[in-house]
């Protein structure tokens, strides 16, 4: 014990995790934590080099591969407006969306990940946003960044990168309406809002315009910590770390798609970013599931995908990271968190969120499936876990 806690996981992480797999103290929920957390900074250090990523929040825990374009905005409540392509960006569309759009903060294992959300009913408190943006923890806030509210999630669907929170406090607050994609064109005007990372340190609601690059495409060079996407809108409006989650919308007004991914090319060949938002024809068909309480291939907790570095030095076998367990979820009644899940009926399922997807199928609310993790050592232990 005295090994593991002269280490420092941050610094070391590969040398941390050695410490906790081969040191002699038995398992217990503060060794387990500090497996997790230092899991977590090895998949920080991981990201650091990778090539193609989501735009995710604030902290370099979770912060956007390869981003290295975005936003800068002033520290003031109105927000901030860029042009990140072609497209013309009117005080209209952006004020019509403001309200609608949404700071969203997740904490975890000593970690803050911040990112963006839209308001879909602001009477019953609902706003939709990525999985990945609410992955770290079950600690869950939501407003501005100077007043943030309690937020739960409703709902979730991993293999979407979609979520539903329940949020306290939307009073005065407008939903933005969803729109087609049988009503966008390529070349139409788009705008993207959200809280970015900015230049100046601040945390503000910024907008940057551009055209539609592609109506529905999908993703054809995935990484392991994404689901296959079938429907994308593609877009050359500016994104960047903290737009995750956050409303992409035509001149109209209406969502075209949810913010999800910004390409900035391979390592060997860049390109110009390319930002990649989740069609509003697929956010429909999710979000209707969601409104009727049904989740879509979620067990209740956070997924998070570990580097495979740290796994082969501790001989571990390939999986994810189970993060923080939702309260009232199966997961959260089994105390499964902080945990490798390996297996799904006893498939192995690798360290990719597209393996996990294709290993769960179709699973909905009510569903059980049997899910092989590995707990703090490397013992594996199966549990039946009801899905929500």
């Amino acid at each position: 014990m005295a090994d593991e806690e002269r280490i420092d996981p941050e610094e070391d992480p590969e040398a941390a995790l050695e410490a906790l797999a081969e040191g002699p103290a038995p398992e217990s929920p503060a060794r387990r934590r500090r497996l997790a957390r230092a899991a977590l900074y090895g998949l920080r250090d991981a990201r650091r080099s990778a090539r193609i990523g989501l735009a995710v929040g604030a902290v370099a825990l979770l912060v956007a591969i390869g981003v290295g374009v975005f936003a800068v905005a002033n520290d003031d409540d109105e927000g901030a407006v860029g042009v990140g392509g072609t497209g013309a960006v009117t005080d209209d569309i952006v004020a019509g969306a403001r309200s609608g759009t949404v700071y969203i903060r997740s904490s975890g294992f000593g970690e803050v990940a911040a990112g963006t959300g839209v308001v879909v009913d602001a009477d019953e408190g609902l706003v939709l946003t990525n999985f990945h943006v609410v992955a770290l923890g079950n600690d869950l806030q939501a407003g501005t960044p100077d007043r943030l509210d309690d937020a739960e999630i409703e709902a979730a669907a991993p293999c979407e990168d979609l979520a539903l929170l329940k949020v306290e406090g939307l009073e005065g607050r407008g939903a933005i309406p969803l729109g087609r994609q049988d009503a966008v064109a390529q070349g139409d005007p788009v705008v993207a809002l959200g809280y970015p990372i900015s230049a100046s340190g601040g945390k503000s609601l910024t907008s940057t315009a551009g055209v539609v690059s592609s109506v529905n495409t999908p993703l054809r060079l995935p990484a392991p910590d994404q689901p296959r996407f079938t429907n994308l809108v593609q877009t050359d409006a500016a994104l960047g770390a903290g737009n995750s989650g956050g409303p992409l919308v035509g001149a109209d007004g209406r969502l075209v798609g949810i913010n999800t991914i910004l390409f900035t090319g391979s390592a060997g060949s860049p390109s110009a970013e390319q930002g990649y938002a989740i069609g509003v024809d697929r956010v429909r068909e999710v979000l209707a599931d969601f409104r009727d309480g049904r989740s879509r291939a979620w067990f209740g907790a956070g997924l998070l995908t570990p580097p495979p570095g740290v796994l082969e030095r501790q001989h571990l076998p390939s999986g994810l990271l189970v993060t923080a367990a939702q309260d009232g979820t199966s997961a959260a009644d089994l105390r499964l968190e902080q945990v490798l899940l390996t297996r799904v009926d006893g498939a192995r399922i690798g360290s990719s969120l597209a393996a996990y997807c294709r290993a769960v199928g179709d699973a909905q609310s009510g569903d059980e499936r049997k899910l092989t993790v590995i707990a703090g050592g490397r013992r594996e232990q199966t549990v039946a876990v009801e899905f929500n």
